[in-house]
């Protein structure tokens, strides 16, 4: 990784249930996006291991995308608006 990717790193946390129906649509989404981007680092973290993180980021509702301690997306993520928001954070 070139010091400028390092610079530019961005971290997706991924925060779901195995009980909620739309998290594994919203995952395969992010698995099949963010390889285009060698920026993105992501995390799937699993809400009930997680309990610190949902207290950290006030979550009530998942699947949750966290961004760089943002959260961006909440129950809905499209492709176009993941594209969006990364292409946003890569070019400043």
């Amino acid at each position: 990784m070139s010091k400028e990717t390092e610079e530019n790193k961005i971290t997706i946390e991924f925060i779901f249930s195995d009980t909620c129906p739309d998290c594994p649509p919203a995952k395969e989404l992010i698995e099949r996006i963010t390889p285009e981007f060698e920026e993105v680092e992501v995390k799937y973290l699993e809400a009930r291991d997680n309990p610190g993180l949902i207290e950290k980021y006030d979550i009530t509702h998942v699947p949750t995308v966290v961004i760089n301690e943002e959260v961006v997306f909440v129950e809905s993520l499209t492709e176009v608006k993941l594209r969006t928001k990364l292409q946003e954070l890569i070019n400043g």
